[in-house]
């Protein structure tokens, strides 16, 4: 008997992907006898952990080491979290025979000290064009490190880099087979342009004023659908009172069926995350990606280039962004269906399509 120890989270980019390849493991008929699943105490995986409870076997939430800054103290803090994590872990796996998978994040630390020590099989998915630090380290004793951008493989070992592409949730694809006519009667909404911003799992205060400022300088013929982030939601609809948009608006805090919502897209405005991004070119839609400035060695900029120089998206950063600036893309796209149509299908050339059939394939091989 083997179990599946599965281990990544803090933010939704590292998590989200996980949690799709655990429900897809779910659907399909696999020699595991269960799933584990390792988390954090202060992660959106125990914000979510209803879908934790639903999708795994077993799941535990432990307090793990954040490395975050460089004093002394605060390494050697989250060091002895993380090595109190590994040896908890190694309690609840003790006597089971396990592989291991991990989705980045200072959460995958604790699972991926304890498969070097225990010379388990450890298997490492990365999401970004440009890996963390914890991700670079566990590529030494992994067996495989699949990865989500071509460009990636710079950074790993070459032998061990498997180009798998990034898990996506089963909603999206059944969303994408909807038509658009079949989605606005389902939303309740009139055919319109519709501009999505996306701030991420976390929300973006600097999307979130510009799009507030985007509201009164677009018609009545264009629909503004404003994803804020749930910290950030009360105070963008006080926004949104103070000013007069001349464009339908809509906020929402987080939207869960988000495939539905990207299926009227015809141009997003978002962060540069993984997931988001790439969930942008399963479905097609273009983009004017605003990278965090401050992610870890830049890799959201790193991220928007790959899409960029596909020719499906624009880059604009946080110093070049301006209202008038987004309106004029947005204006352009508005009056010129062909241009979306040509980004949109650039777009979605650049999915890898078939993550978790990859993924699941190499796993297999080490049972």
């Amino acid at each position: 008997m083997v179990y599946l120890a599965l281990s990544g989270g803090g933010t939704g980019g590292h998590f989200y992907p996980l949690l799709a390849f655990a429900k897809y493991l779910k659907r399909k008929q696999t020699p595991f006898e269960g799933l584990i699943f390792f988390g954090d105490q202060r992660g959106i995986e125990f914000k979510r952990k209803n879908l934790i409870e639903e999708t795994f076997d077993r799941h535990f939430f432990l307090s793990m080491g954040k490395f975050k800054g460089y004093s002394t103290l605060r390494v050697l803090i989250s060091t002895l979290k993380t090595l109190r994590a590994s040896f908890e872990i190694a309690k609840h796996l003790k006597g089971k025979r396990f592989v291991a998978l991990t989705f980045g994040g200072y959460t995958s630390a604790p699972l991926g000290f304890l498969c070097g020590v225990k010379k388990a099989p450890l298997f490492v998915h990365e999401q970004n064009a440009i890996p963390g630090i914890g991700n670079r380290f566990l590529s030494r004793i992994a067996r495989k490190v699949f990865i989500t951008f071509p460009h990636s493989e710079r950074y790993f070992p070459k032998k061990k880099v498997v180009l798998t592409g990034l898990p996506l949730r089963e909603e999206l694809k059944e969303a994408k087979k909807l038509s658009e006519e079949e989605v606005l009667k389902t939303l309740g909404w009139e055919k319109k342009f519709t501009v999505t911003v996306l701030g991420g799992s976390q929300g973006a205060k600097t999307l979130n004023r510009l799009a507030i400022k985007l509201s009164t300088l677009l018609s009545e013929e264009i629909r503004l659908v404003h994803v804020s982030g749930e910290r950030n939601y009360k105070e963008t609809l006080e926004e949104y009172k103070k000013v007069n948009p001349k464009c339908e608006v809509r906020v929402y805090p987080f939207y869960e069926d988000i495939g539905k919502l990207l299926r009227v897209t015809d141009l997003a405005i978002s962060r540069a995350g993984a997931s988001s991004s790439m969930e942008l070119s399963y479905f097609g839609v273009p983009a004017i990606f605003v990278p965090y400035p401050y992610a870890v060695y830049n890799h959201q900029e790193e991220n928007a280039r790959y899409f960029v120089k596909g020719g499906g998206a624009y880059l604009l950063r946080e110093e070049q962004l301006s209202p008038q600036k987004v309106r004029d893309i947005v204006l352009n796209h508005f009056r010129d269906p062909y241009l979306g149509k040509q980004m949109g299908e650039a777009m979605e050339r650049l999915f890898i399509p078939n993550a978790e059939e990859k993924i699941l394939s190499h796993l297999l091989e080490v049972i």
